[in-house]
């Protein structure tokens, strides 16, 4: 058995590390910075299903992210949705019907070929005639990956696209650990081939829209106007940004002076402009440079220490 198992093993060192199980995302990206940028990702449009008035009916609360077309709402994020080498690619999504209906999903792969996904949505939802209903799957690749809900029921019919770039991170990026009041997520940046990642937080203003509704579909006469909030980004942003060492592009750094300080036990420099509001705190961490930045939002040094290591007691 000895001599077998020395006999295997130039074989099993010839396995690359990034191999996987069949259907498993390698655990080091493959995808070219060409995807990345082509991929047509949803930009949600803010609109938020009328359902979280309407007594009884389970809807997502209020807030920014949700996509719909006055049928049905989900929350995609920024479009981009990211994992870690090691992580299961499981998704889980929340749809929410203004109609009864039951809820089928499709998914396939639009820059490459890929095996089938497997779409789960919760049986027990699709008992209740409308609202919400949950969805789970798991990614078999990554990629530029269509997702459709189709909405059939005995007052029509309806179906809601959504876009989601799959990608398989090779480090951890930076999470905001406390947020200043009044912003939430935007988005997610990606540049070169996966050299920086940056998530974009920005101000939420919050409106209202008046919505038709009938629980009898959308060809019903019967019905009422309900104020439900939509949102949009206001001035200023915020930026964490995780970059390879070596990374020299991304947003420019304010010019001002500098606060010398210690970031999670590393040595780090904090820039206040003094002509615009502006700052940026910066620091390295083996091969990785690390960067938080804001612009309009009246955030200064003690601030941005605090969204990388939280607000204390």
């Amino acid at each position: 058995m000895r001599w077998l198992l020395l006999g295997l093993l130039p074989l099993l060192l010839s396995i690359p590390a990034s191999a996987g199980l069949p259907g498993e995302i390698p655990r080091v990206s493959s995808l070219s910075p060409g995807v990345m940028w082509s991929c047509p990702v949803t930009d949600p449009n803010q609109r938020h299903s009328p359902l979280a008035d309407v007594p009884g009916l389970r809807d997502y609360p209020p807030g920014p992210g949700r996509h719909g077309n006055g049928f049905l709402w989900v929350r995609p994020g920024g479009g981009k949705w990211l994992f870690l080498p090691g992580e299961e690619t499981f998704w889980n999504m929340i749809w929410v019907r203004a109609f009864p209906g039951r809820l089928e999903i499709t998914a396939r792969r639009l820059d490459a070929p890929a095996p089938p996904m497997e779409v789960m949505v919760n049986p027990f939802d699709q008992d209740v005639t409308l609202g919400a209903v949950e969805s789970w799957g798991w990614f078999p690749s990554e990629g530029c990956w269509e997702i459709i809900g189709h909405l059939s029921g005995p007052y029509g019919q309806a179906s809601l696209r959504i876009v989601i770039l799959v990608i398989r991170l090779p480090f951890q990026p930076l999470k905001a650990r406390w947020l200043p009041s009044g912003l939430a997520f935007a988005d997610t940046e990606i540049d070169g081939a996966l050299e920086a990642i940056r998530s974009i937080y920005r101000p939420v203003q919050e409106e209202r829209e008046r919505l038709w509704w009938s629980p009898r579909g959308p060809q019903a006469s019967d019905g009422l106007w309900i104020d439900t909030p939509f949102f949009s980004w206001k001035y200023g942003v915020l930026i964490l940004e995780t970059a390879r060492r070596a990374w020299r592009g991304g947003p420019p750094n304010p010019s001002g002076p500098v606060q010398r300080l210690i970031i999670q036990g590393k040595p780090a420099r904090c820039i206040q402009s003094l002509q615009e509001d502006a700052a940026a705190l910066i620091w390295e961490e083996g091969d990785l440079r690390y960067r938080v930045l804001q612009w309009g939002l009246e955030l200064g040094c003690v601030d941005l220490r605090q969204v990388v290591e939280g607000k204390g007691p």
